[in-house]
């Protein structure tokens, strides 16, 4: 009889391909995955970015969100709809700004409304025109969201402004339109607590006031460096003045604070 040989692969050779092609699966789902967490992550980023910017677009397209028919307003620009009222776009108290609180992930927006006092005078600086003017929010203009995908401000890290933990923090950032030649000025401080006229403080070099901030972006397992920040330059009047930005483009600015 004759004999056929049978080509084929032995166990080891087998279990050899299978180790290596389950070696490569496992890599590609480790690198797409990571590279999914980092996309999240820049667009959790971006959005942040997006919506401070749109504030300013808000300012400059002041729209009177009341309903009511007949107001009123106090000296502390406080809107209601009972005692002296008077048709709605015509009281005392006008739309100024925006008014945002990131506090975490949390995020609110609001409009403001001032109301001019009886010291209100031709010869005031527009900082010191709005310093004159009693600030509120609107309650009906009011909306909340939270960063996407987990994400949280921080502090820095190293550098101007940080602090060991980088979490929790909180900023409030005041955006006012000025009633005297509409140029807009922007407020930030670290307590969202406070009343809006004590964010009015003119100058870089107390905070609140109108200095550069660096607001770090903790990416909360995402990405583990590369962390981005949103930046808001100092004497801020513009969405243009909204960038966000990494340790090394901060670094090539001369800003210190790194994330």
């Amino acid at each position: 009889m004759g004999s056929s040989n049978k080509n084929g692969f032995t166990l080891i050779e087998t279990m050899l391909f299978l180790a290596i092609t389950g070696a490569l699966v496992v890599a590609v789902l480790i690198g797409t995955g990571a590279s999914i967490n980092i996309q999240r992550y820049r667009d959790s980023v971006t959005s942040l970015k997006s919506l401070i910017q749109s504030q300013y677009s808000d300012v400059l397209n002041v729209q009177n969100q009341l309903t009511s028919k007949n107001i009123s307003c106090d000296s502390n620009a406080d809107i209601g709809t009972t005692g002296a009222t008077a048709p709605r776009g015509q009281s005392d108290c006008v739309v100024m700004g925006k008014y945002i609180t990131i506090n975490g992930s949390d995020v609110t927006t609001s409009t403001v409304i001032g109301h001019a006092s009886g010291t209100t005078t031709s010869d005031l600086s527009d900082i010191g025109l709005i310093q004159s003017y009693n600030l509120s929010t609107l309650p009906s203009s009011t909306e909340t969201s939270q960063l996407e995908w987990g994400t949280q401000i921080a502090w820095p890290k190293s550098g101007s402004g940080s602090k060991n933990p980088q979490t929790p923090r909180s900023i409030a950032i005041l955006i006012i339109r000025s009633p005297q030649n509409g140029q807009n000025y922007t407020f930030t401080g670290d307590d969202i607590t406070v009343p809006l006229k004590s964010l009015v403080v003119a100058g870089t070099t107390a905070i609140p006031g109108q200095g550069q901030r660096t607001i770090c972006v903790a990416s909360g397992g995402l990405t583990n460096n590369n962390e981005m920040a949103i930046s808001i330059g100092a004497y801020a009047a513009g969405s243009s003045d909204i960038e966000s930005r990494s340790n090394s483009v901060n670094l090539s600015l001369g800003i210190d604070s790194q994330c």
